[in-house]
């Protein structure tokens, strides 16, 4: 009997979902690139105003 462990289970899941996830996002990748768009450009800029203060937290 060949049964796998549950630790080889769950590697095995882990594995399959980062393969998953990868080939997703590498999708939209591809399709911003044969689109000629930049997907960087769409992302806000960071500031430092997003960022909460402890000030304005305890104050709400």
């Amino acid at each position: 009997m060949n049964q796998k462990t549950e630790f080889q289970k769950s590697m095995a899941t882990y594995a399959l979902l980062i393969a998953v996830t990868g080939l997703f996002l590498t999708s939209i990748v591809v399709a911003a690139m044969v689109t000629d768009q930049n997907i960087f450009s769409m992302l806000p800029k960071f500031s430092w105003d997003m960022v909460n203060t402890w000030d304005k937290i305890f104050n709400q």
